[in-house]
C-alpha cells in the first residue's frame, strides 16, 4: 500500500476515463502529457509512491499530488476529470468550496468561480458562451459578453464586490476562465487552447518573407556565464567580485541566418536605450577592431553584413520581430524606429520564443560553440533537482573577466560565425548568402548617409521649455535630466523664456543638445553645465548617478570636476560591500576602458612643490576656461 491517503483504484476503472484529443500537439507538449499520464496512473493504482512516479516521469511532486485528488472528482459533464488534468497547463485547479458561496470582495484565486456560483444568472450566460476562443486577443463576442456581465453586476448594485472593483473588471480572468473551463469538459479539442501556431496565417510573416532582410529577429539572452572581475581599490589592492548578469543582445537576419547587430551589457535587465544602441549598430558601416587580446585573430571572410560591399552592406530589415518585453513598448525606441530605421516593428505574444526561431537557435549555437568556454561558463540544469554543469574548467576567480576586452572576443566570435557554413544553407555561409542573393534584387532602398541613420537611432527629440528669469538676472536656459544645459546663442534671448521649443537628444553622449526653434531652425547647441561636461556618457549612466546621489551618504558631486571620474571612485570605494556597484563598474569600464587606473592617494602637504608666479606680464587670452 503506497505512504500516501490517496484512493487506489482499479486499472480497469481508469481505462473508462475521460482522455482529451492530443493527435495534433506539439512533440514537446504530447512528452509531457504522456509523462503525466504514466505517473497519475503508477499513483492511482497503487504501484508507485508520489515521490517515485514524480521523479521517474519528471514531474513536481506537488502537480503531481494536485492531479491525483483532482482526477477522480466530478466534471461539470457529470464524468470525472480523469486525465484531463494531465494536459500542460490545466493542472492547477483546486476543487470547488462546498460551502455556500458569498461575493468575493477582492480578486484571488477562483475569485471568478465564486462569483458565478454566487450569480446563477451570469454562469448560465457564461455557459452558453460557444465562440471559439483562438490564441491572441479574444473576438468581439467575448467583449459582448464582458460587457453584458458587467452591466448585470451594476444592475445589481455590486460594485464594491469582485470584479467590478478591478481595473479591468474581470476582463482577463473571465477569458481565462473560459479557457479553462474548454480545456476540462468533454466536446472541446485541447489543441484550440494549447496549440502555439494561430488558426490562420498571418499576414504579416506571409508578407515579409522570401528575400533577404525582408524580416530580422531581435532577442536578449542571459549568458551561461558567472563572470568575476577585479575591482581596483582606491586604498590598492584588487578585490574579485562577481557579476550579476551578462546579457547578449542580437539581431538576426532570418534568411541567411547572419548577425546583424549586437550588444553586451550588464545587469539584470537591459532597456529601451540598449535596444536602440543595439538596432544602431546594424545601421552603421562595420570595420574590424584593432584587437588587443594576444592570439586572438578573425577568420578569412570574417565580418558583418554592415561591412559588405555594395548594396549587400547597406540593406537595412523591412521588419523587426521582438517580444513583447515591457522596454520594446518605449516611446523613445519606437520614434527612433520609425524616424531613423523605418519599416515594421513587430512585438510578438508574451512566453512564446518560438515565433522568433532564428534568434533562439543562433543563441544556442553561440553558447554550445563558443560562450560557455568562457572562464566560469555553465550548462543549466535541464530537470527538477539537478544542478548546473561546469563547462569550461576554469576558474571565474582566477581569471576576472574585463568587460572591454570580452566585447573584443564576441565581436570575433560573431564575426567569425558570419563567415562560417551554415547547415541551413548548404556550403555557403552567411554573408556569401547574402552577397549572392543581394545582386538578384531588382531595386532595393539604401540610405544616403548611413553613419547618420546609425546617430539617429540613437537620438531622440523632446519637447522642452526654455527658463530664466529676467528680473533675478537668470540667464535662459533648458533642464534636462537633472542638468543645466546652456550656450552663448541663448543669452539676452528673455522673448524664448517659458515658450516650448524642440531639442535633439544623443542618448550616448549628453554632454550636448540641439536646440530647434522649428523643425528646420536650429537655435544653437546647448552645452551641459559642470560637472557633466567633462566626460562622455550615456542617458542610462546618469541616471544611476542621480540615484547614488538621492540615497543617505551617496555620492557628492558638489566642487567635483568630472562627475563621471566622481561616480567611478564612488563604485570603487563601494564595490566590496554592493553588488550594484559592482555591476556598474563593470558597465563603466566597459564604456570608459581608460579610465579604470584608480586614484592616487594624496600626497603630503611637506612633498608639496611649491609654485611660484611668474614675473611680468600674464596674459590668460588663450586660456580656455571650463
Amino acid at each position: 500500500m503506497p505512504r500516501n491517503s490517496l484512493q487506489v483504484f482499479d486499472p480497469d476503472e481508469l481505462e473508462d476515463w475521460f482522455r482529451p484529443s492530443v493527435n495534433h500537439l506539439k512533440d514537446e507538449l504530447r512528452v509531457r502529457y504522456q509523462n503525466a499520464v504514466a505517473a497519475l496512473t503508477a499513483v492511482l493504482t497503487g504501484t508507485s509512491t508520489l515521490t517515485g512516479a514524480a521523479d521517474a516521469n519528471h514531474l513536481c511532486r506537488k502537480r503531481l499530488k494536485a492531479m491525483a485528488i483532482r482526477a477522480p472528482k466530478i466534471a461539470p459533464d457529470g464524468r470525472p476529470f480523469g486525465y484531463r488534468v494531465c494536459v500542460p497547463w490545466g493542472t492547477y485547479c483546486a476543487a470547488e468550496p462546498q460551502h455556500t458561496p458569498t461575493m468575493p470582495r477582492r480578486a484571488g484565486p477562483h475569485a471568478m468561480s465564486v462569483m458565478l456560483r454566487c450569480q446563477p444568472k451570469i454562469a448560465e450566460w457564461v455557459e452558453a458562451y460557444r465562440h471559439p476562443l483562438p490564441p491572441g486577443p479574444p473576438p468581439k463576442s467575448f467583449g459582448r459578453l464582458h460587457d453584458k456581465v458587467v452591466a448585470e453586476l451594476k444592475r445589481l448594485d455590486l460594485s464594491q464586490y469582485y470584479p467590478l472593483n478591478t481595473d479591468d473588471q474581470g476582463r482577463r480572468a473571465l477569458l481565462r476562465y473560459l479557457r479553462r473551463q474548454r480545456i476540462e469538459v468533454e466536446g472541446y479539442d485541447v489543441t484550440d487552447v494549447l496549440s502555439d501556431e494561430p488558426t490562420a496565417p498571418s499576414s504579416l510573416w506571409d508578407a515579409f518573407r522570401g528575400h533577404i532582410f525582408d524580416r530580422t529577429e531581435f532577442d536578449e539572452h542571459r549568458i551561461d556565464v558567472e563572470a568575476v572581475m577585479g575591482v581596483a581599490l582606491p586604498n590598492g589592492g584588487i578585490a574579485k567580485k562577481k557579476i550579476t548578469m551578462l546579457w547578449l543582445l542580437a539581431e538576426a537576419e532570418v534568411e541567411s541566418r547572419a548577425i546583424v547587430s549586437w550588444l553586451l551589457r550588464v545587469g539584470r535587465a537591459s532597456n529601451n536605450h540598449d535596444v536602440a544602441d543595439c538596432l544602431a549598430r546594424g545601421l552603421q558601416p562595420w570595420q574590424r577592431r584593432e584587437l588587443t587580446i594576444p592570439g586572438l585573430e578573425y577568420a578569412p571572410g570574417a565580418g558583418m553584413p554592415a561591412g559588405l560591399p555594395g548594396i549587400a552592406g547597406a540593406l537595412r530589415s523591412r521588419c523587426v520581430a521582438m517580444d513583447n518585453a515591457k522596454s520594446h513598448h518605449a516611446l523613445d525606441l519606437e520614434q527612433a524606429f520609425c524616424r531613423a530605421h523605418d519599416g515594421v516593428l513587430l512585438l510578438g505574444r508574451p512566453h512564446q520564443p518560438r515565433s522568433r526561431p532564428v534568434v533562439e537557435q543562433l543563441f544556442s549555437r553561440l553558447e554550445q560553440g563558443a560562450l560557455r568556454m568562457i572562464a566560469g561558463g555553465f550548462e543549466p540544469a535541464t530537470r527538477l533537482g539537478d544542478d548546473k554543469v561546469s563547462i569550461s574548467g576554469f576558474s571565474p576567480e582566477d581569471h576576472p573577466v574585463q568587460l572591454h576586452l570580452l566585447e573584443e572576443l564576441v565581436d570575433v566570435i560573431v564575426a567569425n560565425y558570419n563567415a562560417t557554413p551554415h547547415p541551413a544553407l548548404g556550403s555557403l555561409s552567411p554573408l556569401q548568402y547574402l552577397q549572392m542573393r543581394s545582386q538578384k534584387l531588382g531595386w532595393s532602398y539604401t540610405p544616403a548617409d548611413r553613419e547618420l541613420g546609425a546617430r539617429e537611432m540613437g537620438s531622440v527629440l523632446i519637447p522642452v521649455t526654455i527658463k530664466g528669469n529676467y528680473k533675478d538676472k537668470v540667464m535662459p536656459h533648458v533642464n534636462y535630466l537633472y542638468v543645466k544645459y546652456r550656450s552663448a546663442e541663448l543669452d539676452n534671448r528673455w522673448e524664448l523664456v517659458g515658450k516650448p521649443l524642440y531639442a535633439r537628444i544623443y542618448r550616448n553622449d549628453l554632454r550636448t543638445m540641439v536646440l530647434y526653434q522649428t523643425a528646420t531652425k536650429p537655435v544653437g547647441v546647448l552645452r551641459a553645465a559642470a560637472p557633466w561636461a567633462h566626460t562622455r556618457h550615456d542617458e542610462t549612466t546618469r541616471k544611476l548617478v542621480h540615484q547614488w546621489s538621492k540615497q543617505p551618504g551617496g555620492l557628492k558631486l558638489v566642487g567635483v570636476e568630472c562627475a563621471i571620474q566622481a561616480y567611478m571612485a564612488f563604485l570603487r570605494a563601494n564595490a566590496t560591500s554592493s553588488q550594484q556597484a559592482v555591476d556598474q563598474l563593470a558597465r563603466l569600464q566597459q564604456q570608459h576602458p581608460t579610465l579604470q587606473v584608480p586614484p592616487q592617494k594624496p600626497m603630503a602637504l611637506m612633498d608639496t612643490e611649491i609654485r611660484a608666479p611668474r614675473r611680468g606680464w600674464v596674459s590668460l587670452d588663450r586660456k580656455r576656461f571650463r
